[in-house]
């Protein structure tokens, strides 16, 4: 409840805060006249020096200086009087301006004071804000590890990834929680960063989520480790895929040899000559750049030529 009307979660408006700054100083007078018949004219500005304090650090500079002014002046009813209300005794009038002024001052102090803290608060607030948004935005796993591996922070696609909830995690040793890494590489390689100071990256799959996971994993300066992680299994679906693909492709092109371009042919011999300028046979040159056998027989044609009409109808 103190915490929360000292340090809001969200700037209250102006007159709010100078509000509270009237109502400290009012409720300083009420306590303090309370105590009058105790301390009667002795600390007079005591229950001020604390509303001011606490305007200070609730409202910021200006509503401190607003309740020095006010404490200062309601402060003068508890100081011994003459016979006029608000006129000081003469023998006491010496202490209490050395007194109001010193009051003064301190309020000033404790106004500025509460002012740098309050701009302070709020800017650190504000950095934090940035900084959760940032990493709830991001779709890849962040986590926050202290020296004993225990959690210290996680994003939301963190949480998802790891499948528990991350308010129950925070103060739990990863071990404990995520089992299924102890005794695997996961765990040599965290244990390796928190020895050596190193930074690492490696994948890792899941036997429980089926799933593949890159990790990268960096020291920071408390002695533990932070932690960037995705889920990798698409990718690796798609070069298993791709390697199939190639080795398909690898295994059809050692069965198919094609032959392309202009082969210079002897119009007489019917040889080829090579990229070498030597001249071979065509049956050796089509043997030796492509997959293509030769067989020997001879055309009916050719059999009647050499052989005679009888020949011809053997070789059909």
């Amino acid at each position: 409840m103190l915490r929360r009307l000292f340090f809001p979660e969200t700037p209250s408006s102006a007159a709010m805060r100078y509000g509270l700054a009237a109502a400290a100083c009012l409720l300083a007078f009420v306590f303090r006249l309370s105590i009058e018949p105790l301390l009667q004219e002795h600390s007079p500005l005591v229950m001020f020096t604390l509303a001011v304090a606490v305007s200070a650090i609730r409202g910021g500079f200006g509503p401190g200086l607003f309740a020095t002014a006010v404490g200062s002046a309601a402060a003068l009813y508890f100081f011994p009087h003459s016979a006029t209300l608000f006129l000081l005794a003469p023998e006491y009038l010496a202490t209490g301006i050395i007194q109001v002024t010193v009051f003064l001052m301190a309020g000033f102090m404790l106004s500025w004071l509460g002012g740098e803290l309050r701009s302070l608060r709020w800017q650190a607030l504000e950095t934090a804000r940035q900084r959760n948004e940032i990493m709830e935005s991001i779709t890849d796993g962040f986590a926050v590890f202290d020296a004993k591996c225990r959690f210290v922070f996680l994003n939301r696609a963190a949480e998802q990834m790891i499948g528990k909830d991350r308010m129950g995690l925070i103060g739990r040793v990863v071990w404990d929680e995520v089992s299924e890494m102890r005794g695997t590489d996961v765990e040599q390689k965290l244990r390796h960063v928190l020895e050596r100071h190193v930074a690492a990256h490696f994948e890792f799959f899941s036997n429980i989520s089926k799933k593949w996971f890159e990790f990268h994993l960096h020291p920071n300066g408390n002695g533990g480790f932070t932690v960037y992680f995705r889920d990798i299994s698409e990718r690796k679906h798609s070069e298993l895929r791709l390697q199939q693909t190639l080795a398909e492709r690898d295994a059809a092109l050692t069965h198919v040899r094609l032959l392309t371009g202009l082969l210079p042919v002897c119009a007489a011999c019917k040889k080829i000559r090579d990229d070498k300028g030597n001249w071979q046979q065509m049956e050796s040159y089509i043997t030796n750049h492509s997959e293509a056998q030769f067989s020997h027989s001879m055309c009916p044609e050719c059999a009647r030529e050499y052989y005679g009409a009888a020949a011809a109808g053997f070789f059909k």
